[in-house]
């Protein structure tokens, strides 16, 4: 009786098991096979080269896999195996067999990721977080992410993500990772993202600590990143465009990125417009190569000087012969256009004619010193909250090479300034950007320089201006004979009937 309730219980045992198994194999190959990656191009390309070569190998009276094995198989074992199938399997029947490479491969990576689930959902467990009816988190997706980063997505129905960010640290120490944000998913409010990183990057580097990588003309820090410091070159570059959520630190990187040109080079000019009537870029006024404008008109009449000269430049190399302005060699210096809150220059107004025609005006001239300003040594830096046709026009933004992108509220914000998502998942940390060249993201904590640390900047750059026998080779556009005039007292700006640059 025992031996028969024994044999009962082990025989339970192994269905139990079988049962289990089949299961974890089932659920593993689901998760690999509904992969977004399992079906992308590379791989559907390289699935369709294999099951077009198994049928034919199949069918193919000398090259049947199952007669190779027979014939050349070395193993006593595999030449049997070889030898019974191609006698007793027939051709049609092999070809069930050609999706299990496939079924093999999608297990495969499931299992990874169904461990990197279970040990996931183990160390949030482990924090003892529960609802009032017993109810705890549950682990819905871990997805890896560019720079060996990770998203956890969490559902938490009934739970309140302060409690989650107060065992940040247990957090850390179950997965053996640093977290780097914990906050609600823009998807669902019972659904909490999770970020986690092996390396974490600093979320705070001081201007001065890495101004030293400012070695080379005409470039500007960017910010650290996973593999090392970036700097920008505006000679490779030539245009950028700076967006951002209030708050994220656009405006900052903005300023620092012109002093570090400043700092950088000596054969540049600066012309930057800011509607806040120069609030935030005053301090610029008192370089001798810098203009600031304050007004719509202003402004309109800056970039048409602008254009002015660079049809100018555009007569010199073609009598000239050359294809692109160098400073050295042509004693012009590289005009730079500075725009913050560009979206409040180039929106449209509903109410008013005359507001529509400025709007439409800036946008016309920005275009065209976009798409040629490169060649005449003219360079375009937009910063602005928003992006979309409406603010910044397509076509200024397909003449614009290089991005940057400060954290954003939606999706649709990152994917209309950087083409997908990146940048609406970065973590609430001031200073953190997705750096976008080309086809190129990288995750990067920029400079910080504050608005007392720039006015040192300045400060210093004028005593070193003053005492430096390197000046810029040209005075600005905006002399007593341009198209704009500055008062003495330098508060107000007119339009006078010159015919523009000198």
């Amino acid at each position: 009786m025992a031996a028969e309730k024994s044999e009962h219980q082990n025989l339970e045992l192994f269905v139990t098991s079988l049962a289990k198994a089949s299961w974890i194999f089932l659920k593993a190959t689901y998760h690999g096979a509904t992969r977004k990656s399992t079906w992308n191009k590379d791989a559907l390309l390289l699935w369709g080269t294999y099951v077009l070569s198994a049928v034919l190998f199949t069918y193919a009276p000398k090259w049947n896999p199952p007669y190779i094995l027979y014939r050349w198989g070395v193993v006593p074992l595999f030449k049997w195996m070889g030898e019974w199938a191609h006698n007793h399997i027939d051709r049609s029947t092999q070809l069930y067999f050609i999706p299990f490479p496939f079924v093999l491969m999608c297990f495969a990576i499931g299992f990874i990721e169904v461990r990197k689930r279970i040990k996931v959902e183990k160390a949030i467990q482990h924090l003892g977080l529960k609802t009032s009816t017993g109810l705890e988190p549950k682990v819905v997706a871990v997805t890896p992410l560019d720079n060996n980063k990770t998203k956890i997505l969490v559902q938490a129905a009934g739970i309140d993500i302060a409690d989650f960010v107060s065992k940040k640290g247990a957090l850390e120490s179950g997965l053996n990772k640093i977290v780097q944000d914990i906050r609600v998913s823009p998807q669902s409010r019972q659904i909490f993202e999770i970020l986690i990183s092996d390396k974490e990057l600093p979320k705070l580097i001081r201007f001065d600590s890495v101004a030293e990588q400012l070695t080379k003309p005409y470039t500007f820090l960017v910010g650290e990143a996973n593999s090392g410091f970036i700097t920008g070159d505006l000679r490779e570059l030539h245009h950028m465009l700076i967006a951002g959520s209030t708050g994220g630190g656009k405006s900052v990187f903005f300023k620092q990125t012109l002093v570090g040109l400043l700092k950088s080079s000596k054969r540049i000019h600066l012309y930057l417009i800011d509607l806040k009537r120069g609030v935030e870029l005053r301090m610029f006024e008192a370089l001798p190569n810098a203009y600031v404008a304050k007004s719509v008109i202003d402004a309109i009449s800056c970039l048409k000087a602008i254009e002015m000269e660079m049809d100018r430049r555009f007569k010199y190399l073609e009598e000239s012969g050359f294809t692109e302005i160098d400073p050295e060699r042509d004693k012009l210096d590289r005009l730079i256009i500075g725009i913050d809150e560009a979206s409040v220059l180039f929106t449209v107004s509903k109410s008013s004619k005359s507001g529509r025609e400025l709007a439409n005006e800036a946008r016309e001239l920005t275009d065209n010193l976009a798409k040629l300003g490169r060649a005449a040594g003219i360079h375009v830096i937009l910063a602005t909250q928003k992006v979309t046709k409406e603010t910044i026009d397509t076509r200024v933004q397909t003449n614009i090479h290089a991005k940057i992108c400060f954290r954003v509220n939606t999706i649709a914000s990152s994917m209309t300034v950087i083409g997908n998502k990146k940048a609406a998942d970065l973590p609430e940390i001031r200073g953190r950007a997705i750096w976008s060249v080309g086809s190129k993201d990288v995750e990067v904590q920029v400079p910080l320089l504050t608005h007392e640390e720039a006015k040192d900047e300045i400060d210093f750059l004028l005593s070193k201006s003053a005492e430096s026998v390197e000046k810029p080779f040209q005075t600005l556009l905006f002399s007593e004979n341009s198209a704009i005039k500055k008062d003495k007292s330098h508060k107000k700006s007119v339009i006078t009937e010159s015919d523009g640059a000198s």
